[in-house]
Order: C-alpha cells, then sequence, then structure tokens
C-alpha cells in the first residue's frame, strides 16, 4: 500500500496527504526504493500555499425602536411591478368595441402628425402639379454635360414664383391701378398745366391692342394642364389677374373712379372662343377655389344641369390681364407695355386727328376745276357707267367729299408747320409717323 502510494506522489508531484503527514510517513515506514529522501519532500511541500478555508457565517444586530422610522419596512422585501398580463383577460379590462371606430375628421389628426423636416409638399392645392411647369425648348434625354430637362424646369418654376408681375410694370413705369379705363369727372378734368400721366384719360380697353405672338400657348393648351393623368376631371390652373378689389362694385361698374385694381391669384376654369375671354375664380385664404358650399371647382363649374350662375368672386378676363403661373412673368410685363404704349399712341393719334377735323375750311384754296373735271373724265370713260342715271347722283357726293378732303389736307399741312415750329408748347401733342415711300423695282410709264 505504502509503495502505490509513493508511486502516486512521484507522478503527480505532491503528496494527498497534508505536509506533516507525509513526512511523518516517510520518516516512521522508509522505503529503500524511494528516490528522493526525506528532506527533499519536506522541501517540495513547504514552498506551496494553499488558500485559507473561511468559515462562513452571518451578521446581525438588534435594531433599537426609532430605527423603523429611517429605514421603512424591511420585511416588505423590494417593491416589483405586477404582472398585469393575466388580468387582461377579465371582462372589465376588456376595452370596448366603440374604442376603435375612427373620427370623422380623421384626415386633420393625420395632417397634425409631422415627423421631421421633409421635402414633401404638404399644403394641399386645388392645382395640380403640372400646372405650376414651365415650357422649356430642352429634349427629353439631352448629352453629358448639359442641363437636364428636369432640373431646368424646376429652376423655372422657382424663378417664375419669386417675380412680382406688379413690381415688374412699376419697373417699367406702369401703374397696375391705371390700366384700367374708368369714368370721368367732367368738373375735375386735368389741365394741361398739371402734367399728369397720363395727360388725358384712358377711354379704351386694353386687349384691343394685345399682341398674342407673346403667348407661349394656346387657350386649349392652358387648360389641359389642369387636367390630371389618369383623371377625367379637369382642374383650375393657378394665375394672377388684375381684379377690382371690390366685387360688389366691381360687377355693377367695372369703371367706377372707387375701384382699386390688383393682381390677385386666381384659378383659371374655362375660356369663350367666341369673346376670348377667360373664367376666373378668386382663391380664398388658403389659396384654394371652392364654391359656395365649400366644395371643389371641377371641369370649369360645368355641370350636367348646364353651368351655374357667377359668383361674386368670378369674372371674365381678357389675355393680358391674366397671367398663368406657367409663364414668365418677364414676357408678361413686356406684353403689358407693349401693349399699353400702343393704346396711347392710338388715343394720341385720334387726338391728331380730331384736332385736324376741327380746324374750319372756310377761306381755304379748293381745288383746280380742270384737276376735279379731268378726274370726272376718267371715272366716266366706261361706257356702260354713261348710261346709268344713278352714277351721276353718287359722282356729286364724291365730288363733295374730294373737295372736302383736299381742304382737310391743307389744314393738316398748317396743323403740322404749327405743332412743329412750337414743339415746347404744344408737347401733348403727338405728331403721326411718315412713312417712308418704297420705289417699287418694276414700273411702266404712263401712256401719252
Amino acid at each position: 500500500m505504502d509503495k502505490t502510494k509513493r508511486e502516486l506522489t512521484n507522478s503527480l508531484g505532491r503528496s494527498p496527504y497534508s505536509p506533516q503527514h507525509s513526512s511523518q510517513a516517510q520518516v516512521l515506514d522508509p522505503s529503500p526504493g524511494a528516490s528522493s529522501t526525506p528532506t527533499e519532500s519536506n522541501s517540495r511541500g513547504t514552498n506551496r500555499k494553499y488558500p485559507v478555508v473561511k468559515q462562513k457565517g452571518f451578521y446581525s444586530d438588534v435594531l433599537y425602536p426609532g430605527a423603523t422610522d429611517l429605514l421603512g419596512d424591511v420585511c416588505a422585501g423590494p417593491s416589483v411591478y405586477k404582472n398585469l398580463l393575466r388580468q387582461a383577460d377579465l371582462e372589465q379590462h376588456t376595452p370596448k368595441v366603440t374604442t376603435f371606430e375612427s373620427p370623422t375628421d380623421f384626415e386633420s389628426y393625420l395632417d397634425k402628425q409631422v415627423i421631421g423636416p421633409t421635402t414633401e409638399i404638404l399644403t394641399k392645392a386645388d392645382f395640380p402639379l403640372q400646372a405650376f411647369k414651365p415650357k422649356v425648348q430642352l429634349p427629353f434625354q439631352g448629352l453629358p454635360g448639359q442641363c437636364p430637362r428636369k432640373i431646368e424646369i424646376e429652376r423655372q418654376r422657382r424663378l417664375y414664383l419669386k417675380l412680382d408681375i406688379a413690381q415688374l410694370l412699376a419697373n417699367e413705369g406702369i401703374d397696375s391701378n391705371q390700366l384700367m379705363p374708368r369714368h370721368q369727372d367732367p368738373d375735375n378734368m386735368p389741365t394741361i398745366e398739371q402734367k399728369r400721366d397720363p395727360l388725358f384719360p384712358i377711354y379704351l380697353p386694353l386687349q384691343i391692342f394685345d399682341d398674342e405672338e407673346y403667348d407661349c400657348r394656346t387657350p386649349e393648351e392652358w387648360l389641359l394642364l389642369g387636367l390630371e393623368p389618369g383623371s377625367r376631371d379637369r382642374k383650375p390652373v393657378p394665375g394672377k389677374a388684375l381684379l377690382p378689389t371690390d366685387d360688389l362694385l366691381g360687377h355693377e361698374d367695372p369703371k367706377s373712379r372707387e375701384l382699386i385694381y390688383e393682381w390677385i391669384s386666381v384659378g383659371v376654369l374655362d375660356y369663350d372662343k367666341e369673346t376670348k375671354l377667360y373664367l376666373v375664380h378668386k382663391t380664398n385664404e388658403r389659396g384654394m377655389v371652392r364654391d359656395e358650399e365649400g366644395k371643389p371647382i371641377l371641369n370649369g363649374g360645368v355641370t350636367p344641369q348646364g353651368r351655374a350662375p357667377l359668383m361674386p368672386c368670378q369674372y371674365w378676363v381678357p389675355r393680358v390681364r391674366l397671367l398663368f403661373l406657367a409663364e414668365d412673368p418677364q414676357v408678361f410685363a413686356q406684353r403689358v407695355v407693349f401693349a399699353n404704349a400702343l393704346r396711347k399712341k392710338t388715343q394720341a393719334l385720334l387726338r391728331y386727328h380730331l384736332y385736324v377735323d376741327c380746324m374750319p375750311v372756310d377761306g381755304l384754296r379748293s381745288i383746280d376745276e380742270k384737276s376735279l373735271a379731268r378726274m370726272k373724265q376718267l371715272a366716266m370713260s366706261t361706257s356702260h357707267l354713261r348710261k346709268e342715271s344713278s352714277v351721276l347722283n353718287c359722282l356729286q357726293c364724291l365730288e363733295k367729299e374730294v373737295t372736302l378732303d383736299y381742304k382737310r389736307t391743307m389744314n393738316k399741312i398748317i396743323f403740322d408747320g404749327v405743332i412743329t415750329s412750337k414743339p415746347q408748347t404744344f408737347s401733348y401733342v403727338t405728331l403721326p409717323e411718315k412713312e417712308e415711300e418704297k420705289v417699287p423695282e418694276k414700273g411702266m410709264a404712263p401712256s401719252r
């Protein structure tokens, strides 16, 4: 047995017993075949350290009577959350069916939920998105290095929305409120010394002098911008129109001196081909086009029963008083400037001819009788006209007309000479422009 223990000790490098017990066993019962002496065994066992085994214990203390106020209820244990999962199966905790009913204004709750910034257009409008896109002359598939079509459309759209048509006209010296003709007060007419602009009242409508070459789309194409893909209902097209601020007085008397005309946001509903007028509807405070019941106006307000009577906020306006948001405001401003300048020029020429017509013809030199007789002879040279008795009556009327026109021409020459000699005194008079006579490339000499 001892031999087996020694072999086990040599193989493991330590004794299965404590150092003291192992040394005693080696001294009392030495083995002649052991490879180590008792001294070496003691030294090997003494160098090893074993952890001290501590005896388990519990700490306790005696609490004095006032410790309960400081420590609380120490016997209750820690506070925990109760598991209420099983209580949800009870009838008293079961939710009612009415809890899951959605409110009638559910969309208003969704509109109020805004989670962080976004590039989405959150504002609702009665206008389709394509109604704001301008017309650009770019290919759908551009070459590398060129500006893409969509980017150019977006740039132009943002630029058009930034420009103000009233400010553009003001930069050209035009007051938008003065574009509309008004009733004049005969007791308070402006004088020439006041040098007002315009000096004379405006009485001709602006649409007569409108140039349609400024338009980039036809009326049908403008209205088609309100038709969304996949929809049969045509929505209004956004724009700005020169309208009166007072709707009641604007319909009763559009030329009233008390009216104020401004460029107001509108929705274009329809177009009349006969009168060439557009039907526009003023937008409300939220920028929407709604009827009296608060519903969107579709298809120009035409229903199976027909077109409803015009609302106070609806007007028929010409193209020169309507700016679409999808067109260039700078080009439209030049269109208004051209029409206004042509109207001023036309009114000035009408006054000029009125001045000449009002000049007396008494005492002026009449046309030469020989020249008048030669005119009659050339007019009656046809044999068929000589036989007609009614031709002679017409010839007398023509003779009086030629004589009057000759005297008027003499007055015109005198009037032009006076105006040219004193341009500062007659600065309000506009002389007609002289047309240069074009010499024909080919001609024929009269036969004698």
